[in-house]
């Protein structure tokens, strides 16, 4: 019994230290695995520590290269700062335009003209002043069938008349293979009522055949290139004559000095026989209010080829005196007593018409009557021209008659009259009987006559 219990207690015994090694061995995998767990924990925290230092860093990086870009920007705006203030300075001493300041405005977008609400018309013309282009010039007081536009009801109307012009013109544009061939008639009449403004830069592109003389990549290769002090000094000079009154060149070195500038420099590049001819500028500036530079740029070409204004504005003006002597013959048959005073007081075209042909009364007239003229023009060519300049002379008729001198004369035909009526003086232009075949025989006769003595041939008219 004593024995059995014997070997029972140390079985027990066994057991509890068997159990107990266990325990041990299990401690001592646990505190094993503990110390891995602990090993681990701490290799994550000096992971989480590294990883903490690298952000750091990177976020040091960043804010350095934060600062370091504010740094640049605070630079460039202090820079543009200067560039500004010296422009503003220039302008305000009345300085004469120059290139490096125009260059210089380029370079940071200037805009010298404060960003506030201007009152202009349709055309961005300031409405507070002379609606004339050369404001220095007296305006007759002429009134003839003008319309009350302020009228809520003529407002009305004109907005629908617009509205179906527009669609009617879309349709025309959709068709034009047909309305510029078969249909032409209908396309004739349409433009002398005048092309929708919001269409009329697509219009004069496909009127002029803009396209046919557009060569890619000249006009900024043009662009590049430098021209002469001479020629760039005079273009210059007539940035600020140019259309001061008209909010796109009003302001000195803005946007639309700097594209006019662009524009008339690359065409006396292209054309160098030509050069530059005081008063395309006015041309150059219309195109522009339509038109970006390099479209505008490929509408002169388009006037130089397709219009033959070539011959004008060449050296010595050469076919001035053939148009002089056409433009008189009809005068002489369209509105007589103004030819007949005229040549009493022997005033002849050259005092008074030059401009009308070299400029296409882009320096006479208000800028509503320019641009309707411009569309009949670039459809039906140079003989509207002469229709325009005959109907100035028959609107100005009675007061010629009432002229007892040759100042009288010249200050009548000096002056403007832009507050009649549009429509009035394109039914006035358009009621002359004028063809092509007539302007064709006097320009054969003129050349048939044409001698050394020309301006004496002219005169004798």
């Amino acid at each position: 019994m004593e024995k059995k219990e014997k070997s029972k207690n140390t079985n027990i015994n066994n057991n509890i230290i068997i159990n107990l090694g266990r325990s041990k061995s299990q401690l001592s995998i646990l505190k094993q695995n503990n110390n891995e767990i602990n090993n681990y924990e701490m290799d994550n925290e000096e992971d989480d520590s590294l990883n903490e230092i690298c952000n750091n860093n990177k976020k040091i990086k960043r804010n350095k290269s934060f600062e370091n870009n504010n740094d640049k920007s605070k630079k460039e705006l202090e820079k543009i700062s200067l560039i500004e203030k010296e422009l503003i300075n220039s302008i305000k001493k009345n300085e004469n335009t120059n290139i490096k300041n125009l260059q210089l405005a380029n370079t940071i977008n200037f805009k010298s003209a404060p960003d506030k609400l201007i009152e202009t018309d349709e055309f961005g013309f300031l409405k507070k002043q002379d609606e004339s282009i050369n404001s220095s010039r007296l305006e007759l007081d002429i009134n003839i069938n003008t319309k009350d536009k302020t009228d809520e009801k003529e407002k009305q109307k004109y907005l629908l008349l617009i509205n179906s012009r527009t669609e009617k013109w879309i349709y025309m544009l959709q068709h034009y293979d047909i309305f510029s061939t078969k249909k032409y008639e209908k396309l004739k009449t349409r433009t002398r009522k005048g092309i929708p403004d919001n269409l009329r830069s697509n219009v004069w592109q496909l009127f002029a055949e803009m396209k046919k003389y557009k060569i890619t990549g000249i006009f900024e290769k043009l662009s590049l290139q430098k021209l002469d002090p001479d020629t760039e000094d005079t273009i210059l000079k007539d940035l600020d004559r140019t259309y001061p009154s008209c909010q796109l060149f009003s302001d000195r070195y803005g946007k639309g000095q700097r594209d006019l500038f662009k524009v008339l420099s690359c065409f006396c590049l292209y054309e160098k026989k030509i050069g530059y001819v005081q008063g395309i500028s006015f041309i150059t500036a219309l195109f522009l209010t339509y038109m970006d530079e390099e479209s505008s740029f490929f509408m002169l070409i388009s006037l130089m080829e397709k219009y033959n204004m070539k011959n004008i504005y060449s050296p010595g003006f050469p076919d001035l005196k053939k148009i002089f002597y056409v433009l008189l013959n009809l005068e002489k048959k369209f509105v007589p007593n103004v030819y007949n005073i005229l040549k009493r007081d022997e005033i002849l075209p050259s005092l008074y018409a030059s401009e009308w042909f070299i400029c296409l009364f882009s320096k006479d007239l208000s800028f509503n009557f320019l641009v309707r003229i411009f569309d009949t023009f670039l459809l039906e060519g140079f003989k509207v021209i002469y229709r325009f300049a005959l109907a100035i002379l028959k609107i100005k008729e009675n007061y010629f008659l009432k002229c007892k001198n040759a100042n009288d004369t010249l200050k009548i035909v000096r002056m403007t009259f832009n507050k009649i009526d549009i429509d009035y003086f394109f039914s006035i232009a358009f009621g002359f009987s004028l063809s092509k075949n007539l302007i064709k025989k006097l320009e054969i006769e003129f050349e048939e006559n044409k001698d050394d003595e020309c301006d004496e041939f002219i005169s004798q008219l």
